[in-house]
Order: structure tokens, then C-alpha cells, then sequence
């Protein structure tokens, strides 16, 4: 039987495994199969508001679990942590859904001006189920963990979320107004997906600091 240590190292090893695969889907369809960049950013929105899903649901299977009369602590933490299920849907949700109309606002803008072929955008709509199976290999990971999951540990994902929201909406005021200055959009898409890579191995790492050091101190036996 796998020791806790070892069980830890290899859930850790797998989500960032899985993290990482789901960022190379865009850039690879991008700089290998001539993706229009804008589509990969759209697939890059649509991994985001999957991987917001996937903690919804974990969020709700926490306090469903936190309702147990022995699981007072949990209670508490749920709201020291803000981390209620329905307040992160409604923040997280409608920041993200906001961000989504910005971007298809601006997309039929572009393509209505011909910048942008619908082709191109179509190309890239390939990429989604590969990125839903990622992100749902990722959530099957965390559910086969459930037992073992801390509010800590939740509450370090809506972090994560929170500021995915603020990365794109830097990418979305700044980054555009880049592109339509410079005029290279694979340039700006090729940063963007390097700083996103950083961006969710990081959230990965610090999930697993903020699990590790919820998990209460060993004691010393009796000697």
C-alpha cells in the first residue's frame, strides 16, 4: 500500500502533469496547426470557466460534507475563507461571463471588419473537447482525493480563479490595444501563453503549500 508521502507526490506530479497538457493544447494549435490566436485565447476562456466549474463542484460537495454534525471546523472555515459555493459562482462566474461578451463583442467586431477570418475561429473549436478531457481527468484527481481535501486547499483554488480573472482582463484591455498598435497578434498570444503556463503551474504548487500546511503537526509518540 502507498504511503501517504508517496500518495501526496504522485497526486501532486499528476495535476501538474494535467495543468500543464491543458495550456499546450492552445499554443499548439496556434504555433503548430495555424490557429487563428484569437481562438486560442477563446480556448484559453474556455478552460478557465471549465476549471471554475470543477471547483464549484467541489465547493458544494465540501459543504455538503461540512453539514455532518462532527464537521463544525469545516463549517467555520467555509465562511473565514469565503469560499461559498453560490457567492463564487455568482463573483467568479459573472466576472468571467463578463469577460466572455467583452471578447465575443470584440471578435464580431473583427471579423465583421475582416481582421479576422470565421475560419480561422472554427479551426480552433477543435481543441475544446481535448480541453474539456483535461480539465475533467483533472477534477477526477481532486474527487479521488475528496476525503483528504482541507477548505485551505479549496480556498487556494477560488484564489487561482480570482486571479486567472485579472490575467485575462489584463490580456483583454492592455493586450488588445497592443495587438491593434503593434500588429502582432502571435507575438502577444505567445507571451500571454507563457505567463499562463507560469501562472497555473504556480496555483498548482502553492494548492499543494496551502494542503500541506493545513494537515495538523505529527506527534511525537511516548516513548
Amino acid at each position: 500500500m502507498a504511503t501517504p508521502g508517496l500518495r501526496d507526490l504522485v497526486s501532486r506530479a499528476g495535476r501538474l502533469l494535467l495543468r500543464a497538457s491543458t495550456q499546450t493544447v492552445p499554443a499548439a494549435g496556434v504555433f503548430g496547426l495555424e490557429w487563428h490566436p484569437a481562438g486560442g485565447l477563446m480556448l484559453y476562456w474556455v478552460e478557465s470557466a471549465l476549471a471554475l466549474g470543477a471547483t464549484a463542484l467541489l465547493l458544494a460537495l465540501f459543504a455538503r460534507r461540512a453539514r455532518a454534525p462532527e464537521r463544525s471546523a469545516d463549517r467555520e472555515a467555509i465562511v473565514e475563507s469565503g469560499i461559498a459555493t453560490r457567492d463564487v459562482l455568482l463573483v467568479h462566474g459573472g466576472a468571467f461571463g463578463v469577460f466572455g461578451l467583452f471578447f465575443a463583442g470584440f471578435l464580431t467586431i473583427l471579423i465583421g471588419n475582416g481582421h479576422v477570418g470565421s475560419a480561422g475561429l472554427a479551426e480552433s473549436l477543435a481543441g475544446i473537447p481535448i480541453v474539456a478531457a483535461l480539465v475533467g481527468l483533472e477534477l477526477g484527481v481532486d474527487l479521488a482525493r475528496f476525503p483528504h481535501l482541507t477548505a485551505a486547499d479549496l480556498a487556494a483554488r477560488v484564489d487561482a480563479s480570482n486571479r486567472r480573472f485579472v490575467l485575462f482582463w489584463i490580456v483583454g484591455f492592455f493586450g488588445v490595444g497592443a495587438t491593434m498598435l503593434l500588429g502582432k497578434p502571435l507575438w502577444l498570444f505567445g507571451v500571454f501563453a507563457g505567463v499562463k503556463l507560469l501562472f497555473e503551474v504556480g496555483s498548482v504548487l502553492a494548492r499543494t503549500r496551502a494542503a500541506a500546511s493545513a494537515k495538523p503537526p505529527v506527534q511525537a509518540g511516548r516513548h
